[in-house]
């Protein structure tokens, strides 16, 4: 199967979240090592856009020269959903700069997060200081906060940056993610759905949906031709690790037919990381990519 890209948790489970600059580099030496032909990058707030923009020209000279593609970028500012209209301005105007770095390394998809609402974290909190699977948390909700009114806010925001991506000619993607505001793929038609968008659609991420309970061939049938991108990883189903296809509980027969039935023709990326498998990372991204580039010969998504 040739649509196979490495996703960036590789890059944040091996050189930090997110990773200096000079390990971005790192990165594409690793992905190309690795035997890949597509990356993703992550641009994770104001500075790390600078870095980029600052770099971009070294940065796609080099990913060139190793053979290598971009096929998503994703934009990670919270600030997008700050209740500070002026705060969320600053933001969009990140995020169109991120849209052009996209369009500079020729991706063709932008993605963004849509964290969690502005409720009080006790202790932990999600994906606040680095990726960290299987994590407890607590929560109150804080007097005055407005769940329809956060809700309005989001598909304001979620639209405004699909126009932004689509002046830029891009696809904009959103993955459902365990602790954030879109967790599931029923939250992720609602959005589309209220946004209403053509350029507007889902990355199936296997590990996250299989935590949340969900029954992935069905998230796949709800999803359909609104799955823009697919993150591979494997967990027990219960915490949302992201392991090698393989060593959790996922049916990657029935995940692959239900690609199949939507004759799904984007890229897989093998979103394998984490710090539990920290010391063996390269090995489950080998093993993890021989068996997806099997199981994609298998059925035809090629």
């Amino acid at each position: 199967m040739s649509r196979v890209s490495l996703a960036w948790l590789y890059a944040i489970t091996k050189y930090g979240y997110p990773p200096p600059m000079d390990k971005v580099f790192k990165v594409v030496d690793d992905a190309a090592q690795l035997g890949f032909k597509a990356i993703e990058l992550e641009v994770v707030g104001e500075k790390n856009l600078r870095e980029f923009e600052e770099f971009k020209k070294r940065l796609k000279d080099y990913i060139d020269g190793k053979g290598l593609i971009v096929i998503n970028v994703a934009a990670i500012f919270r600030e997008l959903l700050s209740p500070d209209e002026s705060v969320r301005e600053n933001a969009l105007e990140w995020f169109r700069r991120t849209c052009d770095l996209a369009a500079y390394f020729n991706s063709p998809m932008v993605q963004i997060d849509t964290f969690t609402p502005p409720i009080e974290f006790i202790d932990v909190k999600p994906y606040s200081t680095a990726i960290v699977f299987g994590e407890k948390y607590r929560v109150r909700i804080p007097s005055g906060f407005s769940w329809r009114g956060f809700w309005k806010m989001l598909i304001d925001v979620v639209k405004r940056c699909s126009l932004i991506a689509k002046d830029y000619g891009l696809l904009l993607s959103i993955e459902p993610r365990i602790g954030e505001t879109i967790s599931n793929s029923d939250a992720m038609l609602r959005l589309l759905d209220e946004v209403g968008e053509d350029n507007l659609g889902a990355v199936l991420d296997t590990g996250h949906l299989h935590a949340a309970k969900e029954l992935i061939p069905l998230s796949i049938e709800k999803l359909g031709e609104k799955i823009l991108y697919v993150h591979i990883s494997d967990n027990d189903g219960r915490d949302n690790y992201h392991w090698a296809p393989g060593k959790g509980t996922i049916d990657w027969e029935a995940v692959f037919e239900g690609l199949k039935r939507h004759n799904f023709k984007g890229y897989i990326a093998i979103d394998v990381g984490g710090q539990d498998i920290r010391d063996r990372l390269d090995e489950e991204v080998i093993e993890a990519k021989k068996f997806i580039e099997e199981m994609g010969k298998k059925y035809h998504l090629c």
